[in-house]
């Protein structure tokens, strides 16, 4: 009887460990329920005239890839991160050559095997000719703080 509760109570941690994951990586400030049932939605391609810009930070041997849909005239930045940390970009940009665009990232990082909420937020250009995206970044979590910056790129 104790294995099996031994074995149940594993089951309960490692499940809430990976449900506060998948609502902070995912769900920002939504009802969990409905960001849930959104989940099982089809993702949306990109929208005619935006970009999908792309890049890879490294930071003490764990990594993460950005991708953020930028759209070229203008307006609201939408976008993903994976690899050790699992979240949501959003941002705006203006849409000039060199315009600014800025807005937050937010997830939860599992470094170790617990998931941790972070967030961070950016600021950076959209260069169209050279089609990059350089931007610095403040990042948040488990008590910490951590400054960077990075280039994103598209086609």
């Amino acid at each position: 009887m104790a294995a099996f509760i031994l074995i149940l109570l594993i089951l309960v941690v490692l499940g809430s460990n990976e449900a506060v994951g998948y609502y902070f990586s995912r769900c920002d400030d939504e009802d969990f329920f409905h960001c849930l049932m959104e989940s099982l939605e089809e993702e949306e391609e990109p929208a005619e005239g935006e970009v999908v810009a792309t890049g890879v930070y490294d930071y003490k041997g764990y990594s993460v890839t950005i991708t953020a849909n930028i759209p070229l005239g203008g307006g609201a930045v939408t976008g993903t991160i994976s690899g050790t940390c699992e979240g949501m970009v959003k941002g705006t940009f203006n849409g000039q050559q060199n315009g600014a665009i800025s807005g937050t990232m937010t997830g939860a990082c599992s470094p170790f095997f617990v998931n941790i909420p972070a967030s961070a937020e950016f600021t950076g250009t959209v260069n169209k000719t050279s089609k990059t995206v350089p931007f610095s970044f403040t990042g948040k979590g488990g008590g910490l703080t951590h400054q960077g910056s990075m280039p994103l790129t598209y086609k």
